[in-house]
C-alpha cells in the first residue's frame, strides 16, 4: 500500500502501458527473421524509455536523438527487410501527445513526420487512411488531455497562493491591529496604574494619622483596579495567536487600515458576543468586507460607513452600509467585485443581499453557517 502510495498515477499508468506493449509486440513480431525482431525490439525499447523517464531529463536535442533512432530503424526494417513495421510507430505518436506543452511545436513538427511515414510504409488502401485520421485523433486527443491536466495544476497551485495570500493579509491586519490595541492599553491602563500608584502611596500616608479617610480611598482604589483589569481582559481576549482566532481582530484591522487612506468615517460593532471561526469562515468573511470597503472607496462618495458583526442561530451575520450617492434609482451592475461577493458567501452555504440603504447609499449583508469548512476559493 506505501508504495503505490508513493508511486503516481501517471507512473503506474506509464507502467502498465508499457508492460502492454511488450506483451502485444511480442505477440505480432515473434514469427519474423531474427535481425528484424531485434531491431523492432529495439524500437520497443526507445519508446518504453521515452515513457519511463522523468519529463525533468528531457530537452529539444534529446527527443530529436530518439525519436531520429526510431524513425530511421523503423524505415531501416520497412525496405530492407520488406517487412510492415508501421504499427511499431503508434506509441511514439501516444507519447509525443503526453509531452509537456513547452514541447509543442516539437511535438506536432514530429507527430506529422511519424504520421506521414506511417502512411507511406503502409499499404494504399481504405484501412490506411482510416489509420492515418486515427493516428491523428490519438495525437490531438491525448495532446488536449495533457494540457487540460497542466491547466488544472496550475489553477490548484494559483488557488493555493491565493489562499496563502489571504491568510497572510489577514494575519498582517491582524497583527496592525494587535499595534493598536497595545497603544490603547499602554495610554488606557497605564494612566489609571499611574493614578493608582499615587493614591496607594497617599493611603500609606493617610492610615496612620486618619484610618477612616483611608477606608473610602481604599474603595475607589478597587474601583480603578476593577476597571483596568476589564480593558485588560476586553483586549487580550482578542490577542490569539492561532489561526482560529485571526478572524474578528483581522476584520478590525482591515478596517483600520481602510481609515488610515480614506477621508471615510467607518465605525464597527459588534452587536452579539462573537465565538472564534474557523480558517475557511474568516477568510469569506475578511474577503467579503475587503471588497465591500474597496467599493465604498471607488464608488460610493460616501461620509462614512457602518460594519456590524453579529452571531444568531448559528449564523454569522456582516453587514456594511454606507451613506453614499445610491438612491436605488438604478439597477445595481454586476461587476467582477459583487459577482466575487456573492459567490464566497455562497461557497460556505450563505447568502448575500445587497439594499438601497435608506436615504441613500448602500447595504451589504451576508448571512454564513458558523464554521462553515467547505470553502472553495
Amino acid at each position: 500500500m506505501k508504495l503505490i502510495n508513493k508511486i503516481s498515477t501517471s507512473k503506474l499508468v506509464r507502467l502498465a502501458a508499457s508492460i502492454a506493449l511488450i506483451f502485444f509486440y511480442h505477440k505480432l513480431f515473434k514469427n519474423l527473421n531474427l535481425v528484424t525482431s531485434l531491431i523492432l525490439f529495439f524500437i520497443l525499447f526507445l519508446e518504453i524509455f521515452l515513457l519511463l523517464t522523468k519529463e525533468t531529463w528531457w530537452s529539444n536535442i534529446k527527443y530529436i536523438i530518439f525519436y531520429f533512432l526510431i524513425i530511421s530503424l523503423a524505415v531501416i526494417s520497412k525496405f530492407s527487410y520488406n517487412t510492415d513495421t508501421s504499427t511499431i510507430l503508434y506509441p511514439a505518436i501516444w507519447i509525443l501527445g503526453s509531452l509537456e506543452r513547452k514541447y509543442d511545436k516539437l511535438s506536432m513538427l514530429l507527430a506529422s513526420l511519424i504520421t506521414i511515414i506511417i502512411f507511406l510504409m503502409s499499404p494504399i488502401s481504405y484501412l490506411s487512411f482510416q489509420s492515418l485520421f486515427a493516428l491523428i485523433g490519438i495525437f490531438f486527443g491525448i495532446r488536449s488531455i495533457k494540457i487540460r491536466k497542466e491547466a488544472y495544476k496550475k489553477l490548484e497551485e494559483a488557488h493555493s497562493e491565493l489562499l496563502q495570500s489571504s491568510v497572510t493579509s489577514m494575519k498582517y491586519a491582524a497583527l496592525e491591529e494587535r499595534t493598536r490595541l497595545s497603544r490603547e492599553i499602554h495610554d488606557g491602563i497605564g494612566h489609571q496604574l499611574t493614578s493608582l500608584i499615587v493614591q496607594l502611596q497617599a493611603l500609606d500616608l493617610m492610615l496612620p494619622n486618619d484610618p477612616k479617610e483611608a477606608s473610602k480611598l481604599v474603595s475607589q482604589l478597587l474601583q480603578i483596579s476593577r476597571n483596568a483589569m476589564t480593558e485588560v481582559r476586553i483586549a487580550v481576549k482578542e490577542w490569539s495567536d492561532d489561526e482560529m482566532g485571526l478572524g474578528l481582530i483581522a476584520l478590525k484591522g482591515l478596517i483600520s487600515q481602510t481609515q488610515a487612506r480614506s477621508s471615510i468615517q467607518f465605525s464597527f460593532c459588534e452587536d452579539s458576543e462573537i465565538s472564534e471561526w474557523s480558517m475557511e469562515t474568516s477568510t469569506v468573511l475578511y474577503r467579503i468586507l475587503q471588497e465591500s470597503l474597496t467599493n465604498i472607496l471607488r464608488h460610493s462618495n460616501a461620509n462614512s460607513a457602518q460594519i456590524h458583526i453579529n452571531e444568531i442561530n448559528n449564523n454569522i451575520i456582516l453587514s456594511i452600509s454606507d451613506d453614499g450617492k445610491y438612491i436605488g434609482n438604478t439597477p445595481l451592475k454586476s461587476g467582477f467585485g459583487i459577482i466575487g461577493i456573492v459567490n464566497r458567501c455562497e461557497s460556505l452555504g450563505g447568502t448575500c443581499s445587497i439594499t438601497p440603504n435608506s436615504p441613500h447609499g448602500l447595504k451589504v449583508q451576508v448571512i454564513i453557517p458558523y464554521n462553515s469548512t467547505n470553502y472553495k476559493e
